[in-house]
């Protein structure tokens, strides 16, 4: 019969002929990875994802070069009692004249920029005084504030003693560099700390905090869980051996794929982003439950000596690579075709997702079919791997699973079947969904200060809508400020004024030689100081709406459907263009998360083709198929259940999830195939196979479990996401695996023929 792994397990046995020769190949792998773990970038941009060829991405990117980069803007959020009082808005307006001189930092807007026209002159000036003198006088400009400008209620609270800076970085738009942001960030918050009283809580909203609280939280955790992973992987295998070498042994592999995975990413210079850091977490699952497979069946062949009472521990491996071999390349092979099934998207981020997944894949293959047989031939030529000194599992799986399925085969084939078309339902009603506040740690002050963003102000997200001009003269053209006039009016009319802001909100009110005086003095301006109103060709008129971050994709777009309702009255309605980044992840997130719905699918199909290309059988194709697909569609159904949304996160961990998943499925039919070829019956070979692979199962299905978890002590709510789901799908395509996959086999087998069987 032909290898079920493609041959690749030749490279096992190679190893363990020329052990030297591997063994230096190892260490100068492994060293060169370690150099360069020191230098291993990390990326917290939340947008990573995003296609950048896409139309929504490139009406993003025109409007931040048409105007300027409002998504590197900084909301400083004050908190304070004395807000209402002379002292600390005084304060307030120090600490604003103190950011707006701070190197990296463009503008600082407050309360105090709102300005007050002369009714008479048209002159500007300025609704405060240069000095206020008592808390009456501060409390009458407050009140004054709140009812003559709607839109003051988007810098302040009084009733929530909570005021707004909004800081604009100084950042060149064609760097592109989160390093320069999270520098200019760093300044602000120095200035801050240096200028603010000890009274004032200071929190920091906005793009560029959250992608720095996401960054920080990347590097301390990436490092950590690993770590913590590793330990916990060679502690449950010590258990499940009882022996201390036994773990060490299985442990190699994951600390091998570990150090290479993290080093892989330094070395093609490829930063670690917020769905990439799973990846070398989910490697050295897969070295583990390979390696605990492999290593089960040399344990097992090593207690059963010879006629003569002699164990040769050596061909014993030589045996169980060639054994477990096959099995461990194809599931290697069907976790590929999972991963790879994400290079489907449009997304440039989720494409290199896709290859970077693939090669630590292999890379984890490596480490197990290398690095377990090289490990072995030294522990044994150093002698501490001993006949009678490694003993039995402590699982016993087998006879469990043995007693469901063999009373109840036609049953548990035919009710999974029922349920998996059942649950395709659930999987079809399932909506997109995402929202940016999820990526951000529970207990970071990122997350506390968009909370009281969102539910003091309404929200700092912003849909930008721009729109062109009639004709030139930029704002002291009548006509180009009647037409601002017209969408701002409409946006109005259908959400609050004070959510709404263009040059109309700024001058409505205000007599007509009042808005001319104010439109003369803006062309005046330097550029800088336009650029949020005006294009810098002039050519194009910016109007905002503020909505809160914590907003899901779905109501966002409801909200954008309801906007072009509005705005379609206008004959040019089609020429405004609505961008945004709460836009852009609506339009572009579900996209995404329907291709990567249709990639799980996929992953889905190719595994279990790929089972029968392997085997030469459409029939174990068949057996595999939903024992398989009941784990993926139960889990969509506790998704489903919580809420009838599903994120990008969550279809990612769940096509991870299968890629793991079916190994357990390869390692059955493995096994029964070598048995049926002894020439034992279809139930005798499978009762067999199921005894002796269900421990190991057990035993890395726990192992991954357990090294998964450490994920869930992750700041980053994503990781614990990806944790969660890929634990719950792999208990149950344990579960799904020693049940369902030998009732089909025994289902099935009277349908096809001895022959089909045998292949």
């Amino acid at each position: 019969m032909k290898s079920l792994g493609f041959g690749l397990e030749r490279i096992g046995v190679a190893a363990l002929r020329y052990p030297v020769v591997f063994s230096i190949l190892l260490i100068v792998v492994t060293a060169l990875a370690a150099a360069f773990l020191p230098s291993v970038k990390f990326n917290g941009n939340v947008i990573s994802v995003v296609p950048k060829q896409s139309e929504n991405f490139k009406n993003y990117d025109r409007q931040k070069r048409d105007f300027r980069d409002f998504s590197r803007d900084v909301a400083v959020i004050i908190k304070s009692p004395r807000l209402k009082q002379a002292s600390g808005l005084e304060d307030l307006r120090f600490m604003q004249l103190e950011l707006a001189i701070t190197d990296g930092i463009l503008s600082a807007i407050s309360l105090f920029s709102i300005p007050e026209p002369d009714p008479e002159t048209g002159e500007l000036g300025q609704l405060f005084p240069n000095q206020i003198e008592t808390d009456t006088q501060a409390n009458e400009l407050l009140e004054r504030l709140v009812s003559d400008y709607p839109q003051a209620s988007s810098l302040i609270s009084p009733d929530k003693e909570t005021v707004l800076l909004l800081v604009a970085l100084d950042l060149d738009i064609n760097a592109g560099n989160d390093a320069e942001a999270f520098k200019a960030f760093e300044n602000l918050k120095k200035a801050v700390e240096a200028s603010a009283p000890d009274d004032f809580e200071i929190y920091y909203s906005g793009l560029t905090p959250i992608g720095l609280t996401i960054l920080d939280t990347l590097i301390n955790d990436q490092f950590r869980l690993t770590l913590i992973g590793l330990a916990l992987g060679a502690l449950i295998a010590m258990v499940f051996f009882r022996s201390v070498i036994a773990a060490f042994i299985c442990a190699v592999p994951p600390m091998l794929t570990a150090i290479w995975s993290i080093g892989m990413f330094s070395i093609l210079d490829i930063p670690i982003t917020y769905l990439t850091t799973i990846l070398p977490t989910l490697a050295l699952i897969l070295a583990y439950a390979d390696g605990i497979v492999l290593y089960h069946r040399w344990n097992k062949l090593n207690c059963m000596p010879d006629t003569n009472g002699r164990v040769n521990k050596r061909v014993n491996l030589k045996e169980a690579v060639l054994k477990v071999g096959p099995a461990s390349a194809l599931t290697s092979l069907t976790t590929a075709f999972a991963i790879l099934s994400f290079s489907l998207s449009s997304s440039e981020a989720l494409v290199e997702f896709a290859w970077v997944g693939l090669i630590l894949v292999i890379l984890a293959f490596l480490a197990v079919i290398i690095g377990m047989p090289v490990i072995g031939v030294w522990f044994i030529r150093l002698g501490l791997v001993k006949q009678g000194k490694v003993k039995e599992s402590s699982f016993s799986l087998g006879e469990l699973s043995r007693k469901i399925y063999e009373k109840k085969a036609l049953a548990i084939s035919l009710g999974s079947l029922f349920i998996v078309i059942c649950l395709f339902y659930v999987h079809a009603a399932l909506k997109p969904d995402y929202r940016i506040t999820d990526y951000l740690p529970r207990d970071s002050q990122s997350l506390k200060a968009e909370q009281i963003s969102n539910d003091v102000f309404g929200g700092r997200s912003l849909v930008f809508f721009s729109v062109p001009v009639v004709e030139e003269g930029a704002m002291q053209s009548a006509s180009n400020r009647i037409r601002l006039g017209e969408v701002t009016t409409l946006l109005e009319e259908a959400f609050k004024s004070s959510k709404v802001f263009s040059l109309h909100s700024l001058w409505q009110g205000f007599s007509d030689k009042t808005v001319e005086r104010i439109a003369a003095k803006l062309d005046e301006a330097p550029q800088a100081n336009r650029q949020g109103y005006i294009s810098k060709d002039e050519t194009r008129m910016l109007v905002s709406l503020r909505m809160p971050s914590s907003q899901s994709i779905t109501e966002t777009d409801i909200l954008v459907q309801e906007i072009r309702q509005h705005l379609s009255r206008l004959d040019y309605a089609d020429e405004i263009i609505i961008t945004g980044f709460p836009v852009l992840l609506s339009t572009e997130f579900t996209t995404i998360i329907n291709e990567l719905r249709t990639s799980l699918l996929l992953a889905v199909l190719l595994g279990i083709l790929l089972i029968g290309l392997a085997t030469r059988s459409l029939f174990f194709a068949c057996v595999a198929a939903i024992p398989n697909l009941f784990p993926v569609l139960f889990t969509e159904l506790i998704i489903f259940m919580r809420g009838g949304n599903i994120n990008v996160t969550e279809v990612v961990a769940l096509t991870l999830a299968f890629g793991i998943a079916i190994d357990n499925a390869v390692h059955v039919i493995n096994v029964f195939n070598s048995e049926r070829n002894t020439g034992k019956d279809v139930q005798t070979a499978l009762r067999d196979a199921i005894v002796e692979v269900a421990p190991a199962l057990g035993a890395s299905t726990l192992i991954i479990c357990a090294s998964t978890s450490v994920v869930l002590t992750s700041a980053l709510p994503i990781l614990s996401i990806i944790g969660t789901l890929i634990i719950a799908i792999l208990i149950i395509a344990l579960i799904t695996n020693l049940t369902i996959l030998p009732a089909n086999i025994l289902t099935l087998s009277r349908v096809f023929s001895s022959k089909s069987t045998k292949e």
